[in-house]
């Protein structure tokens, strides 16, 4: 499957937050329905607040049966545009990929268990909800469903 980088003309000093996000989960949305492996993912933060600035990152939690892959080759991350870096951070129950690349925003990828979102949340997840939500990708339709206790 061939993915589009996103375009030089949708840097960060050229186009607002919300069209740079519109652009990129074109793009992320493709390559997440190929990835047999990703049952969910939440946007998180500000851009799922709808209060993104032009230096704010693009935070996604990602909901996997499987997700050990995705650290120890991130070659993935090509499909997002040319990394300029890319970096592994340790949450706990999450480890994310952080992507800075030549063209676009920066964008953290959580990776994670499905149980993440398993009640009773942890602390650390309701933190993160509570900061806002949004599921962006749901391939079998249970966590638009979930009845969230935060």
């Amino acid at each position: 499957m061939e993915l589009k980088f996103i375009p030089a003309s949708l840097q960060m000093n050229q186009s607002s937050p919300k069209d740079q996000l519109n652009v990129f989960l074109k793009v992320f949305l493709q390559w997440v329905d190929s990835q047999r492996v990703v049952e969910g993912a939440i946007m998180v933060g500000s851009h799922a607040r709808g209060e993104a600035r032009q230096d704010s990152d693009i935070d996604l939690v990602l909901l996997c049966t499987e997700y050990e892959s995705y650290l120890q080759d991130l070659g993935w991350t090509n499909e997002f545009g040319k990394p300029v870096s890319v970096r592994l951070e340790d949450y706990g129950k999450l480890t994310s990929v952080r992507a800075f690349c030549e063209e676009g925003p920066e964008v953290e990828f959580g990776f994670t268990q499905l149980d993440w979102l398993a009640q009773p949340l942890d602390a650390g997840t309701v933190g993160v909800l509570r900061d806002g939500f949004q599921i962006v990708y749901d391939r079998s339709g249970k966590y638009s469903a979930l009845d969230l206790q935060l």
